[in-house]
């Protein structure tokens, strides 16, 4: 007995899908594999990035913070973070990730955002203590002064904080503080 024609062209159809779902399965599985272990390795770097932020944040001294409002574009006001850090790190940064918070009386936080100021070069400039160049990393022993506006800060916010600057302070408390920290931090 032979095998007919129409089985022949059910066995080879039959036989084409089984290796497609096959072939698509292995495709998907590897991408997926792919995607678990990118994921992973992201997952891993942003955890180094906060360790190391917080290993690092006692040596790395804050000075001359301030808030201010200044004014922008078509008489809007925008608030302006700005300070200095110095590395007592004994290593050279090469990102420094800073978080500012906006917090009420309860503790709610309002507004946050976050500056990296060795990347911010229009805002950023070294200060050398031994050494006259000027880059993007930030080596031992320098200081770094920088500013960065809160474009998208709440017209509440900058309010309150306009409302505390001047000759004289208005009598009313202020609504709400700003608090800062540094959060990530890679080294070399």
């Amino acid at each position: 007995m032979g095998i007919k024609k129409k089985h022949i062209q059910v066995i080879l159809f039959s036989s084409i899908i089984i290796a497609s779902v096959f072939i698509t399965t292995l495709v998907g599985y590897t991408l997926y594999i792919q995607w678990k272990k990118d994921a992973f390795t992201t997952t891993y770097r942003s955890s180094v990035y906060k360790l190391t932020a917080e290993l690092f944040k006692n040596d790395i001294p804050w000075s001359k913070v301030k808030l201010d409002v200044r004014d922008a574009s078509r008489g809007r006001e925008i608030a302006v973070f700005e300070g200095a850090i110095t590395n007592n790190t004994g290593k050279t940064l090469e990102s420094l990730l800073i978080e500012i918070s906006f917090v009420d009386p309860d503790g709610r936080v309002l507004y946050k955002d976050w500056v990296d100021p060795l990347t911010e070069h229009r805002f950023w400039r070294a200060v050398p203590t031994d050494s006259a160049s000027i880059t993007r990393v930030l080596l031992p022993g320098e200081t770094l002064i920088f500013r960065h506006n809160l474009s998208n800060c709440p017209r509440e916010i900058v309010k309150d904080i306009s409302g505390m600057k001047g000759f004289a302070k208005s009598d009313v408390e202020q609504k709400v503080k700003y608090v800062y920290s540094i959060e990530g931090l890679k080294v070399s």
